[in-house]
């Protein structure tokens, strides 16, 4: 025995089972063991929480798209009240804003400052008001997501049932972003996708996980309890599958820069008028911005010969219809340009909607050009298009790669994290999205020192 232990350790007088015993108490105090009473506050908190959050929202949202669909159809029978509606809805929409000011503008601005800043919770009042509105937006003529509202009223759905499960007001900012990635899961029909993107969001380079898991199980039921009223079916429907080779890698990466670039000139037109329109009072502000819009709106209705990308909120359909089907390059950029001004004069003047929606038909129409190149790889392109403009314009690259999957049901992971990666980095600086900071920001002389420092 003692040669044995002199082989193995160098010495013959080691003490074996001491040596076992000490290890074992280290194990024991430290944090392999199993932690118990952990999975028991999950199992008999987070979760009860999260399947009520997912079902709450679930069927809020299926609501919502009811509404907004049966709206859209009733619109789409008569095109003078398709142009006249959205004049209407401004005027709603600024009565509303002078009773709750939180109704008007992009949902996700004001969410994520809520989540970093306020400490009380969204008011029942605020939520019924963003709900009315946020219906008449999405049911026809403003190009505006889904997104900014169904993440407010997540945020507030789950602070309030957080509430009710004695939850304490330390965890409301993980309760509210539960509550806002299971809502815009169910709605964007994305539910991993939506929770990365929530804590992409609040958080742009620092993930805070501890909401991860309670967000996925919340998100899953909202998906499942949405799918069950309104039905399964990708957003984004494909007739066939993408196609892409190494050759077009290269113009991959262009395209990110050149969305990039694009997102980059949105994001001045978007905070000019988000700036200029404070010069006017709050109540007025979405009736100026629509009346000025109208004439966009008739513009990409001109463009396009067709009712889809002002009906988009509801349906999606022209994100199929881009992906499959090259417009020409005057149209893509016509689509572009009218694009940007008119929700910059909407959403910038205070009607609610999301900036989602409009990012990924900037990315759409971009990857619509590059497809003129590769006629066969058209389907990737565009999927990596809008990829790359959520990337840029959100800070949320690894939420954009998911989310257009599963919008999508198809997988060009590859060349859309090329595009990803390239408009992400190239966009350091700003943000369509109020209330995000960059964190890698610096300057030469902080460069020169790490250089000087390295030798």
């Amino acid at each position: 025995m003692k040669w044995l232990l002199k082989l193995a350790f160098g010495r013959s007088d080691f003490k074996l089972f001491e040596a076992i015993r000490s290890i074992s108490h280290n194990i024991h105090h430290s944090n392999i063991r199993l932690d118990s009473m952990s999975i028991l506050f999950f199992l008999g908190r987070w979760l009860p929480y999260s399947v009520a959050v997912g079902v709450a929202t679930g069927a809020v949202a299926s609501l919502m798209d009811l509404f907004v669909v049966k709206i859209n159809r009733f619109l789409s029978t008569d095109l003078i009240l398709f142009f006249v509606f959205p004049a209407l809805v401004a005027a709603i929409t600024g009565y509303a804003i002078r009773k709750v000011p939180e109704t008007g503008g992009p949902g996700i601005g004001f969410a994520v400052l809520h989540l970093l800043r306020s400490r009380g919770f969204v008011q029942i009042r605020t939520l019924l008001y963003k709900l009315g509105v946020s219906i008449l937006v999405l049911s026809g003529g403003f190009v505006a997501g889904r997104e900014g509202p169904s993440f407010f009223l997540g945020i507030g759905l789950g602070e309030w049932i957080g509430r009710i499960y004695g939850f304490g007001k330390k965890y409301r900012n993980i309760l509210g972003l539960i509550g806002g990635g299971a809502f815009t899961g169910a709605l964007l029909k994305a539910p991993l996708g939506s929770s990365i993107f929530a804590m992409e969001l609040e958080k742009m380079y620092d993930f805070d996980y501890r909401p991860f898991m309670p967000m996925i199980v919340a998100a899953i039921t909202s998906y499942l309890t949405f799918s069950f009223f309104r039905g399964n079916h990708a957003f984004i429907q494909l007739s066939h599958k993408a196609v892409w080779d190494m050759s077009s890698i290269p113009y991959i990466v262009l395209m990110g820069l050149i969305i990039a670039g694009v997102i980059y000139l949105y994001t001045l037109i978007f905070h000019f008028c988000l700036w200029f329109a404070k010069l006017i009072p709050s109540g007025r502000r979405p009736l100026v911005g629509t009346l000025l819009g109208i004439p966009l709106m008739m513009g990409l209705y001109w463009i396009t010969q067709s009712t889809e990308i002002l009906s988009a909120p509801a349906n999606m359909k022209i994100l199929s219809t881009m992906a499959q089907h090259g417009f020409s390059v005057p149209v893509d950029i016509g689509i572009i340009v009218l694009t940007i001004f008119l929700t910059s004069l909407t959403l910038g003047f205070g009607i609610p909607g999301g900036l989602i929606l409009p990012v990924l038909i900037i990315g759409t129409a971009v990857g619509n050009i590059f497809g003129h190149i590769f006629p066969n790889q058209l389907i990737m392109f565009t999927l990596a298009g809008m990829g790359a403009a959520l990337s840029a314009a959100a800070k949320t690259p690894l939420a954009a790669i998911v989310m257009i999957t599963e919008m999508s049901h198809d997988d060009v992971v590859i060349p859309m994290t090329a595009a990803v990666i390239t408009s992400y980095i190239a966009s350091f600086g700003y943000s369509l999205y109020l209330g995000q900071d960059n964190v890698f920001k610096g300057s030469l002389r902080d460069f020169t020192s790490h250089m000087t420092e390295s030798k």
